[in-house]
């Protein structure tokens, strides 16, 4: 009997994980109207197995918050998030907290931001649209392939969006969405809803704070 109460405690709490947090953290912070609008770099992965659409507001001009993000990356400012945590995986980060001019001019099909210092996860810049659209992808032909570890069996096509929506004076909204797709397998499937879901959550919340505060200080300074 006891064991019974103990599988439908488990079945029950593996139910709301599965229906009740992980599509809220899927859209952490983004309106509906946020969440199902399509975005510049959507049709790079029309069908993914993956997609999250995060959300923050920032009281800063969008023009203001850009120049954050195109220094995304190990190779440049950093994540913005959690330092710490990525340097226990051995990324060696250092978030910037300052705008540097020498990361400011990128070209869309040539620069790429990398993941790792080793640049094994490099993802090459796809949409370059100031001060509205950036978009990194890797898993794309002829690019270095992402590799997604031995769960998802090889390589992963993953698109990072980074967006600006002005939302009244000197006020914009920050959008990040992702889309994956990969080999589908249980493993896989288990890996991304009990793994690489809530990781990506925590990193992604941190980041959208990161950029924030940094833009915010920017601007009250």
């Amino acid at each position: 009997m006891r064991v019974h109460k103990i599988a439908l405690a488990t079945v029950a709490l593996g139910a709301a994980y599965s229906f009740l947090l992980l599509p809220s953290l899927r859209r952490w912070g983004a309106t509906p109207q946020e969440a199902a609008c399509p975005l510049p770099g959507d049709d790079l992965i029309p069908d993914p197995l993956y997609a999250t659409t995060h959300a923050i507001s920032v009281k800063a001009a969008a023009e203001d918050v850009w120049p954050w993000l195109v220094q995304i990356g190990q190779n440049r400012g950093g994540f913005y998030t959690y330092d710490a945590l990525e340097n226990l995986a051995g990324l060696n980060v250092r978030s910037a907290d300052r705008v540097h001019p020498e990361w400011q001019d990128l070209r869309a099909g040539e620069d790429y931001l990398t993941l790792d210092p080793d640049e094994t996860m490099r993802m090459t810049i796809v949409v370059l649209e100031p001060p509205r659209a950036f978009v990194v992808r890797s898993g794309a032909p002829g690019e270095p392939p992402q590799e997604a570890g031995s769960l998802f069996r090889g390589e992963m096509a993953w698109t990072w969006g980074f967006y600006l929506e002005p939302a009244g004076p000197a006020q914009c909204r920050l959008i990040i969405r992702s889309r994956a797709s990969w080999r589908r397998t249980a493993a896989a499937t288990f890996a991304r809803a009990f793994g690489l879901e809530p990781v990506h959550w925590i990193m992604e919340e941190g980041m959208l704070r990161g950029i924030r505060d940094r833009a915010e200080r920017a601007e009250r300074a």
